[in-house]
């Protein structure tokens, strides 16, 4: 019996019944070749790196709470800004603020004098306090304490004509104007406007003055290579203090937003050119040349190589950046602190006595750059050796990482959410769709007509296939963009199987994230494929009132603007939540992988699926079946033949398969014809395999009605949760699922999904002992392609291949052609 053969008996039958092919995988391996770690082993790694770091910070803390750094440590002994960043190192690694480290910790930090005289504290102690008590954002207990710190920082301030918008070591207060009177410095300044940054965030005011003159400052002491030095009067150039640079500007880039451009209604002007990005685009150039770029050192100081990566991740995610130069900063950075790392899970270099703050920093930089990639905003201009900072596809530049700030912390999304730019430029054959699939959404701007080349179009739909989805906004009014954006689709779908049409009021990104009761008065555009609308297009320009977001409205803005901005900001979150369902993947995560590659030729003695064709969306998702025969070539070897096979219901047609498969999203009827087809050809033998796509409820009646009509005899009943069509003798041991279900909601309210954990729910139609039908009213098709949404009942996509691979297995054991094989006689020779 089946129930009796182990797990590797199992596969071997299978094996030689079905001419198994030997993994690529293994023919791959070249002697001598040294093999690159992929993702998901690099993010294993860093999880494992993140967890043994942890756990040496937590061994290293003191009985009252605090972290020191030893002696002759840069901060002294003093353990302020020691047990400040281990705070925040502890908190990045997603231990909750009441764990009892940090609740030790903040103890020892809110056990410290609140005031500020004279030289109490350094100003990196003082910041890195404000950072953290801001990270654990209990203003009830903390308000004060911040408060009273940031108005320390603004007065220490330098306003002297030699040091204007810097600070030096000492929190001091303003008065003292002799030039280098507080030892001015890059490095105390960056940290400055770091607090600073978190204080704003938290809803303290911020003098506007202070992000002038560090704005100010920072243009000024821009070298002429583009990079940073340590202090006004030396031109040595420091990777860290370059990294400093990029940002600091884009922390007060972002404060310093005015509204110069808003009419007397609030709306703003969205044609008017935002201030020139020169200084970026020379500092990350500068940053990214062969002859400097590196993680094994801080490029211009043989010291602080800890704090210059902590500055790296800074610059790179507060930039929207992945690359400098041709360097992927977080892989590069995260593949050598994983090598780096000591037996007793720290980190340390020559400039730090004592590893307590350099493994802080690598934690930081660890937790703070997995942070998950929403968007790939798209960069399409780019030529060459040179990446265009400003251009069309940039003409907001603050407009989705503002929007992706906004999301960051609702209820509902998990934490560390980024953006990132991809430029076409680096694409190429092999890594295009693997590339843009670092991110589940595709965002495309502009005003001018989009110049796309064929290879560029033909990338765009291949991601989409993949279960990619496109967001595009036209700028400024549109231009000519409008009309290339709906000529890119019809270059996407040339056979007309998909187009853009105006989204109804009934569609549920109205009420993915926020409700929109009058949804007429929201103009977009969508193009349905497959299981989803997997485009979506905006003619009104909502990036524009993204640029204009701050978590907190600065004093004096038209009060006609933050509504039109709260609007708009919706709207696209409200795109983002449909389109991810709340749950952008992680970082490094392999699981959304191309099948480019997968063989399109049926090799001969393969065993080979047949998907029906019917009236009720038969082809919802065209990728599941090719997706699910992969997955059964990787988990047991299987000679499955990878291309699909659709057919008509006829006898003639179903008898040439073992089994059949078919899933849709509409009701349908079948003919008495092909009704008595397919209760025929399951008579003899194999099995159907159904599901409804994201649990869709015509299908799901439609379905039902089908089987009382072919199997009157026989109803549908549940498959048992020990039926060994869950356990490992099959495939998988499938014990728990995920399952994500809409809560249901009333009219006008925001869609809710909520995924449970639950014994996994199939029914069946058994005969004689075996199951001839298999079938799930919970999506499994579409999970396999990736393309499952926020309005979609069904189960997790990882969950979904499994049991879709089982159900497979099961159903191929039971073809009685098999019985004599399982039951002892030999296997056919492959």
């Amino acid at each position: 019996m089946v129930t009796q053969l182990t797990t590797s008996r199992l596969r071997l039958l299978l094996s030689g019944l079905l001419c198994l092919a030997i993994s690529s995988k293994a023919s791959a391996f070249q002697p001598g070749v040294a093999k690159p770690v992929s993702d998901v082993e690099l993010r294993e790694r860093i999880v494992r790196a993140m967890r043994d770091g942890c756990a040496y910070l937590k061994a290293r803390q003191k009985p009252n709470g605090s972290w020191t750094a030893g002696p002759g440590a840069r901060w002294g002994d003093t353990p302020v800004g020691n047990t400040s960043v281990a705070i925040l190192a502890l908190i990045n690694n997603d231990f909750p603020v009441d764990s009892e480290p940090i609740r030790r910790g903040l103890s020892y930090l809110r056990s410290l004098p609140p005031d500020q005289p004279g030289d109490r504290y350094a100003v990196y102690e003082a910041s890195l306090m404000i950072m953290a008590l801001c990270a654990v954002d209990d203003m009830r207990m903390d308000r004060d304490r911040i408060t009273r710190l940031v108005r320390a920082m603004e007065a220490t301030q330098s306003t002297d004509q030699h040091s204007s918008g810097m600070w030096g070591y000492k929190l001091v207060g303003r008065g003292i104007d002799r030039p280098g009177s507080n030892s001015e410095d890059n490095s105390n300044s960056q940290y400055a406007i770091l607090a600073l940054r978190d204080a704003a965030y938290v809803g303290i005011e911020i003098d506007q003055d202070i992000w002038k003159r560090a704005h100010e400052h920072w243009l000024n002491a821009q070298l002429p290579n583009g990079a940073w030095a340590y202090r006004n009067d030396q031109k040595e150039a420091r990777g860290s203090m370059t990294a400093a640079g990029l940002s600091t500007l884009a922390i007060t880039s972002r404060m310093l937003q005015e509204d110069n451009d808003v009419d007397p209604d609030g709306k703003p002007d969205c044609c008017v050119p935002h201030p020139p990005a020169e200084a970026f685009e020379k500092g990350r150039r500068w940053l990214g040349q062969n002859n400097v770029f590196s993680v094994n050192a801080n490029p211009g100081n043989p010291n602080w190589h800890y704090y210059y990566l902590y500055g790296l991740e800074r610059a790179g995610r507060l930039g929207n950046v992945r690359f400098f130069g041709k360097y992927d900063w977080y892989r590069a950075g995260a593949r050598y602190l994983v090598t780096a790392q000591k037996g007793d899970g720290s980190w340390n270099d020559r400039s730090t006595p004592d590893p307590t703050l350099s493994t802080a920093f690598a934690l930081l930089f660890l937790s703070k750059g997995l942070s998950r990639v929403v968007v790939n905003k798209l960069d399409y201009i780019s030529e060459g050796d040179k990446e265009e900072v400003e251009g069309d596809w940039n003409r907001h530049p603050l407009d989705v990482p503002n929007l992706i700030e906004k999301v960051d912390g609702l209820e509902g999304w998990p934490p560390r959410l980024t953006s990132q730019v991809l430029a076409l430029k680096r694409l190429n054959e092999d890594n295009a769709v693997s590339d843009m699939n670092q991110a589940p959404v595709l965002y495309i701007s502009g005003k001018d007509a989009l110049q796309l080349t064929d290879q560029h179009v033909k990338w765009i739909r291949e991601y989409i296939d993949e279960g990619g989805f496109v967001f595009a906004v036209a700028n400024c009014q549109g231009g000519s963009f409008d009309t290339g954006f709906r000529q890119l689709v019809e270059r996407m779908f040339p056979d007309g199987d998909a187009s853009l049409q105006r989204l109804q009021s009934d569609h549920p990104v109205y009420r993915s994230e926020y409700a929109f009761p009058n949804a007429e008065a929201v103009e977009l555009y969508g193009v349905d494929f497959g299981c989803r609308t997997a485009i979506i297009y905006s003619p009104e320009d909502l990036g524009c009132l993204w640029q204009k977001w701050m978590k907190y409205d600065p004093p004096g803005r038209n009060p006609g603007l933050p509504p039109r901005i709260e609007r708009a900001t919706r709207i696209g979150i409200n795109v983002l939540a449909y389109a991810t369902g709340r749950e952008p993947p992680v970082k490094l995560n392999e699981d959304r992988k191309s099948g480019k590659g997968r063989k399109s030729q049926i090799e001969r003695g393969l065993t080979e699926i047949a998907q029906l064709r019917h009236s009720g969306g038969w082809d919802t998702a065209p990728k599941a079946l090719g997706n699910l025969l992969e997955a059964l070539s990787e988990t047991v070897g299987m000679g499955v033949s990878p291309q699909r096979r659709t057919i008509p219901i006829t006898l003639d047609e179903l008898r040439r398969f073992p089994l059949v498969y078919m899933h849709g999203r509409y009701g349908f009827r079948l003919s008495q014809q092909e009704r008595d087809a397919l209760r025929d050809y399951l008579s003899r033998g194999p099995v159907l395999i159904a599901d409804a796509c994201c649990g869709a409820p015509r299908f799901d009646r439609s379905f039902r009605d089908l089987m009382s009509q072919i199997f009157p005899e026989h109803p549908l009943q549940p498959i048992p949760v020990d039926h060994e069509l869950y356990s490992d003798a099959i495939g998988h041991q499938i014990d728990q699922v995920k399952l994500r279900k809409l809560v249901p909601a009333g009219v006008g309210e925001s869609l809710e999904s909520r995924t449970e954990t639950t014994p996994p729910i199939l029914e069946g139609i058994e005969i004689d002992g075996r199951y001839v039908v298999i079938y799930s009213r919970y999506d499994i098709s579409c999970a396999l392609e990736n393309q499952a949404s926020l309005a979609c009942d069904g189960y997790v996509e990882k969950d979904a291949m499994r049991l879709a691979v089982n159900i497979v297995l099961y159903a191929m054991l039971q073809d009685v052609s098999w019985k004599a094989v399982l039951e002892g006689s030999p296997s056919p020779t492959p």
